[in-house]
């Protein structure tokens, strides 16, 4: 789901922060507002001045040691992440990224995070195992039944959560099973039901790595799963009452599209992405969705899905993202959509470093980011509602350096805004703006 109302509230002094730190693409550069000192006749009178501070005290602008995982935004553009690596690790955002708090003191490892898509205080977080709920945006959560599909035993795991609401919320978890031949599955929660347990889709003998809600689903009623078979990858639909690959076909991701086949074998992690126009109508020609697969050999890639009635075959095209940089094949591990297909907007971001790449009609052509953001890979990418006219997204990175960064460009410039994985122990040089007396805008340079 992307966010709402990204970098509204984003003041002057960030807008011009932005500049200059695309000329210094290295250096940890922070614009500080500061009122300048008063005017007097008898004598220099001096303001102690606030530097990005570590933690809670700076608003978790800086959070040395953390990796961001999960982002996700709610319908009334909260964002909320996993930040691995510090004591509590469940944080939320009001202000579109500019400022974070921890939130319900959670210090489990997350898997995955979902929000209601009409109730933006029902939130949920996925361990391996268990599943957990918040009404209060967050502040508490309590744990629904433990353990779907057997979770959390037998080397069985939690992958992927999604949310929807029909006559309420319904929930859905993939999983993978780590032993071989053995399989996970598809398990759905309605809390609409009275019995409230884990329901067996029966997606059968696969691993499931992304489990997505159609962005229709209170009318079509479909569910979108990427799997495995240990061998080859395949995206399956199912549509209400009716069994997966039933009507509409299972695909198959072929490597370049070869032909011979070229199996796909994804071990890591999927990503679904939907257009805004994505229609479960066969004949509409906008029954079209986005698929990333997360290889761990470099064997992945961005795939468009063409729907066809099943049991056919859909047809899944290799979109080969990673041309820009001159490869064929690249694992990524984010991906967001936005505006109509044909020409939809797709942003990707690489799996085993920083760099993101995007595409504005469709996947046909990729352009790759100049400046790309910090960190050691992207673990998630988000489109602004207005991102085909605005140009507005954020990106979550992991490694070292990582952070929470955006872009104001469709993401040929990234910059680092908070969760920064640094911390300011050395101030090299200080610049006052050459409108300082109007404006109290301070640069720093630190030695990281």
């Amino acid at each position: 789901m992307r966010f709402v109302g990204f970098y509204k509230r984003i003041t002057p002094a960030l807008h011009l922060l932005i500049s200059i730190a695309v000329l210094l693409p290295c250096s940890c550069i922070v614009s500080l507002a500061a009122l300048p000192a008063a005017a007097s006749s008898d004598a220099a009178r001096w303001t102690n001045v606030n530097i990005p501070a570590q933690g809670t005290s700076g608003d978790w602008v800086l959070a040395n040691g953390a990796n961001i995982r999960c982002l996700t935004a709610a319908p009334d553009g909260t964002l909320y992440a996993f930040c691995q690596g510090l004591t509590y690790t469940l944080y939320k955002s009001q202000d579109d990224g500019i400022s974070w708090t921890y939130t319900g003191k959670v210090k489990d490892d997350i898997v995955d995070i979902a929000v209601s898509p009409v109730q933006s205080n029902t939130v949920y977080y996925a361990t391996v195992s268990t599943v957990y709920r918040s009404t209060d945006a967050g502040d508490s959560f309590q744990a629904l039944p433990a353990s779907p599909g057997g979770a959390g035993n037998d080397n069985i795991e939690i992958t992927s959560i999604d949310a929807a609401f029909t006559n309420g919320n319904v929930i859905s978890v993939s999983t993978r099973d780590k032993d071989s031949l053995e399989f996970g599955g598809v398990y759905i929660l309605n809390e609409a039901d009275k019995s409230y347990i884990w329901m067996d889709s029966q997606i059968g003998s696969y691993d499931v790595y992304y489990v997505a809600f159609s962005p229709n689903y209170p009318l079509d009623g479909q569910l979108v799963a990427v799997t495995s078979d240990e061998i080859d990858t395949y995206t399956t639909v199912k549509a209400g009452d009716a069994g997966w690959n039933t009507l509409i076909g299972n695909s198959r991701l072929s490597r370049d599209n070869a032909l011979p086949h070229v199996p796909v074998t994804t071990t890591v992690s999927a990503r679904i992405a939907f257009p805004d126009n994505y229609s479960n109508d066969l004949y509409s020609g906008r029954c079209v969705y986005y698929v990333a697969v997360n290889t761990g050999t470099d064997n992945g890639d961005v795939y468009q899905i063409s729907c066809v009635a099943g049991p056919g075959e859909s047809i899944a095209r290799d979109m080969n993202a990673g041309l820009p940089s001159g490869l064929d094949n690249i694992d990524i591990s984010g991906l967001d959509a936005g505006g109509n297909y044909p020409n939809v907007s797709l942003l990707a971001g690489a799996a085993d470093n920083s760099r993101i790449y995007f595409s504005g009609d469709g996947g046909n052509n990729w352009t790759i980011c100049m400046k790309r953001p910090t960190g050691e890979s992207v673990t998630g990418v988000l489109l602004s509602p207005d991102y085909p006219g605005s140009g507005i997204a954020c990106a979550a990175t992991s490694g070292a350096d990582s952070g929470f960064s955006i872009t104001r460009d469709g993401g040929y410039t990234w910059n680092q805004l908070s969760l920064i994985d640094n911390r300011v122990e050395t101030i090299v040089n200080l610049a006052p703006s050459p409108d300082y007396e109007l404006n109290g805008v301070l640069f720093m340079i630190t030695s990281s």
